[in-house]
């Protein structure tokens, strides 16, 4: 008896058999009594073995406004969408990022930038309207 659930059957030259009548079934051994349904009219009837061979370049999807968007993967595996590396994003509140950054571009910080000093002393950096910078200790409130 041919087991669907673990594995997709061997094709059979010359007994396998793909019916349609009311649904559309397979039988790659042939014996109407042991064939899957594949398709009927409510829906798609198929197994995970049945996409154990599928490989795909890319998926294309569509958003709500019609806009078409790719998704794939480069040689290194990382995510491209429209054939860019996806990089996530990190706006998160209260994040700490690690690790040697380059920017290039315009960086504007609003909310102030704080500097630590070697033994691990914070200190504010502030700017007046004439562009002058000063750094000011952080107080505790402890």
């Amino acid at each position: 008896m041919t087991d669907w659930n673990n594995k997709r059957p061997e094709i059979l030259e010359n007994v396998s058999a793909l019916g349609i009548g009311k649904a559309i079934y397979a039988a790659p051994d042939g014996e109407k009594q042991t064939a899957r349904l594949l398709v009927a009219a409510d829906g798609f009837h198929f197994k995970n073995c049945d996409f154990d061979d599928l490989k795909l370049l890319s998926l294309s999807m569509l958003s709500q406004t019609g806009n078409t968007f790719s998704i794939s993967f480069d040689d290194n595996g990382d995510l491209l969408v429209n054939g860019k590396v996806y990089t996530t994003p990190t706006n998160q509140d209260n994040e700490t990022i690690k690790g040697d950054k380059n920017y290039e571009g315009q960086t504007k910080l609003s909310g102030g930038l704080q500097l630590l000093s070697p033994n691990g002393t914070v200190f504010d950096v502030v700017v007046n309207d004439d562009g002058k910078l000063t750094t000011e200790k952080e107080v505790s409130d402890a």
